[in-house]
Parts: C-alpha cells; structure tokens; sequence
C-alpha cells in the first residue's frame, strides 16, 4: 500500500536486475542475481543452484522467479502456495505491487526479492511542493501508515487513514468498516511482537490442546521470552511436522528474534514484520478451522482489541 505522498514508478528499458534472498533457518543468505530471459528454481535449475536442505517442506522446485518487465513469482504446479504477507497465492508480479521490494514465505523459509530499473530509466520530475508526506504529521499517522504499507492492507483501509491519527481510533474504524481482515492485521503489526504472538496463542486456542515437545517449547518461548527458548523453537519445528496454527505460531516466534543464519555465523536479523506476517497466516488457519467462523474472527478483534488498549494506556502512562 502507498502512503499519502506521492510515489512514481520508472518507465523499464532494457534489462531489470532482481536480488533474490533466501533467509533459510539453517543456512547463510543465498542471494542471487537475475536478469531478463532468465528463470531460477529454488533447489537447482540450468542457471542457478540454491541448496536448502534443512527446509523439508520446501521441495527442490517450489517455485520459479521469471524475469522480465513484470518479474513474476509464481508456484509450480503441484506445489504449495506462497504466503505473501499472510495471503497465500500462486502467482506474484512484482511491478502490480507498486514497490521495489517484497517478502515471501515458501516452505519453511522466508525469502525476500529486490528489483530495480537499469541505469536507462526515467522518471517523472516532481514538484518539490508536492515532496511533504503525511509521516510527517504528528500523532500516530507516520506508524499508521507505515503498518498498513508493510502489512498490504487493502486500500479501503488505507482509505481510512486520518491526519493526524491514533492508533485505536483507526483499528475500531476499520472494524466498524467490517474490515475484520486488514483489523487483524493491524493488531498482528502494531502490538509488540511477544505481545502478539501470546494473542494468537491464546486466541487459537493452542494452549488448550498444547502436547508435543514442540508445544511445550513454544509455551516455554511464551514465559521466557529468550533467545535460548526462541531456537529451541527454531530446531523443533525442523522436525516436526505440527499442524499450520502450530506451524506459524512457531514460525512467528523463530521472526522475533535472533538470527536467521547457523549460530555461529554473524547475525541475519528478520525483516521485521515478518512475525506479523506469520501471526496473520495462523490466525488465517485458526479461524478457517472453526464451525463459526464469524464469532471466532470477533474473539480475535476483542482480544487483540484489548491488547492493543493496554499497550496505548501503558504508552501514554509513561509520556
């Protein structure tokens, strides 16, 4: 989603560089540039190898990344969908989505692509009265805004953006709007990710049913909090094979924290909204799961409602 300023996309000639960045659990960075003409399999193909071992649920062909002046990600046939911030699909073209750069998940790892015009571009020239941005404005508006672009909320929610802003009024506007989807996804970005992360714990009704040493691991993260709980998580879950609340609860906690790279090389912090990301895909699960989808997704927004309120009272409380 775009902020309120003014954003021009260049007019392509020629060639269009990609960086692909796998973030495996277990693995460095692997980074790859693409141009047009070009394809790259995740796993191997004639033009690259990228070599994800540790990632079981990502199969040597998951999906492709086709170059050209649309740059496409698209899945292969037969295989899983892409979570792109919490949504899942088939099928990504980079140029519709108005940014130069964008996260997704395919398996078990999260994978971001940069793409940028060659150096025989133009753009538009602007006026540099038309350079002010509302985050510039005061209040909660620069955050707002910020969120709705991060989290792709839909542009009726960005709609309802106000200058100046607050945060509680602008998530009870996109409930009273019936917004419930871009509501959640608000909460899943804006609440403090242990915070959120205990939401969709408690909304899921994990707790209830927790069992496995997975499980237990991701209740312990709950308590603690700590990077030692938060890996614990990360190992058990590449050995596991849990259900998708518990796949992306865990997911969720492996984003808050730490490294995204093996222990002992330098830190490969997540992007990070990548755990709002996951709370909204198992919240996504959670709800599909019930026999009343309706009260369940109001359970949600009550809860993450209310959490949301006590982190703005313990906010204003310490001003």
């Amino acid at each position: 989603m775009a902020h309120a300023s003014l954003h021009f996309i260049p007019i392509l000639r020629f060639i269009m560089p990609l960086l692909l960045t796998a973030h495996p659990a277990e693995d460095t960075d692997v980074r790859l540039i693409l141009r047009v003409g070009q394809e790259a399999r995740v796993g191997s193909s004639e033009w690259v190898e990228m070599s994800l071992p540790n990632d079981a649920a990502l199969s040597p062909e998951h999906f492709v990344v086709r170059c050209g002046t649309d740059a496409v990600i698209e899945v292969l046939e037969g295989q899983n969908a892409l979570i792109v911030a919490g949504d899942s699909c088939d099928r990504l073209t980079l140029s519709e989505t108005g940014q130069c750069e964008t996260e997704f998940v395919a398996g078990q790892t999260a994978f971001s692509v940069r793409w940028s015009p060659d150096v025989t571009t133009a753009t538009p020239e602007t006026n540099p009265q038309q350079l002010a941005t509302s985050d510039e404005t005061i209040d909660d508006h620069a955050t707002i805004a910020s969120l709705a672009k991060v989290m792709s909320m839909s542009d009726a929610a960005t709609a309802l953006i106000q200058s100046p802003d607050q945060t509680m009024d602008y998530l009870q506007r996109l409930i009273d709007a019936s917004l419930n989807d871009d509501a959640i996804r608000f909460l899943a970005g804006a609440l403090p990710v242990r915070t959120a992360i205990g939401w969709a714990i408690d909304a899921s009704g994990f707790a209830n049913l927790a069992s496995s040493t997975l499980d237990q691991s991701i209740l312990a993260w709950q308590t603690s909090g700590d990077e030692t709980d938060r890996r614990k998580v990360r190992d058990q879950l590449a050995i596991s094979s849990p259900d998708n609340v518990t796949r992306w609860i865990a997911q969720a906690i492996i984003f808050s924290g730490g490294s995204l790279g093996p222990d002992d090389q330098p830190p490969i912090p997540p992007p990070s909204h990548l755990s709002g990301v996951a709370i909204m895909t198992s919240h996504r699960w959670s709800v599909a799961a019930e026999p009343d989808r309706d009260t369940a997704m109001q359970q949600w927004l009550q809860s993450g409602s209310a959490l949301l309120q006590r982190e703005q009272d313990t906010k204003q409380g310490n001003q």
